[in-house]
């Protein structure tokens, strides 16, 4: 069965490039290096890549899940990749894990483990570090890369665009090597 490729996001040019939006980023950088273009539904984005489909949901972040129950594929049934900020990893760093062991505390996250009612969902989590001193975590993640941050941007999409052709292979021992620099085919 395809893979469901999930990217988090907010709709709207107000939070195109925003720390918050990294996820939509990420899947909308695959669907333009593989040529795919999404089709949009009432809830979801969604394009068909060879063994996965890249989705994104247009509700606001902390109802992905609710958006996910009404796309056009089975995605509680599918395996499922989602692909997030996440502020307690320094920018530019990546982790990936296989399920989900406690309730995530990323809404958006949280929100698809509740609707879907699933502890098998692989993450993708990138890292935004953690907000200056003085700023809210809200604040933060709501804010826009800085220009610095926005020229390193390229090499962490396309360390996400290997990890999810890999998954998508059913691969995923080969991870590491792409997180850590050796990529691997």
């Amino acid at each position: 069965m395809n893979l469901a490729v999930v990217g988090l996001g907010n709709v709207g040019v107000d939070y195109l490039f925003t720390r918050h939006n990294v996820g939509f980023m990420i899947v909308d950088f695959i669907a333009s290096k593989d040529k795919l273009e999404f089709v949009d539904y009432p809830t979801v984005y969604m394009a068909e890549g060879k063994g996965f489909y890249l989705i994104k949901p247009k509700m606001y972040m902390n109802n992905s899940g609710k958006a996910l129950l009404s796309a056009p594929i089975p995605v509680s049934k599918m395996p499922i990749l989602v692909i997030y900020d996440d502020a307690d990893i320094p920018f530019g760093e990546i982790r990936f894990k296989k399920s989900i062991n406690s309730i995530p505390t990323h809404k958006g996250l949280r929100d698809i483990y509740e609707k879907l009612q699933r502890r098998d969902i692989m993450r993708l989590r990138i890292g935004i570090s953690k907000p200056p001193e003085g700023v809210s975590l809200a604040d933060w993640v709501l804010s826009n890369f800085t220009e610095e941050e926005m020229k390193n941007l390229p090499e962490i999409f396309e360390k996400a665009y290997d990890i999810v052709h890999i998954v998508a292979k059913g691969k995923e021992n080969l991870i590491g090597s792409i997180i850590h620099g050796q990529k691997k085919d």
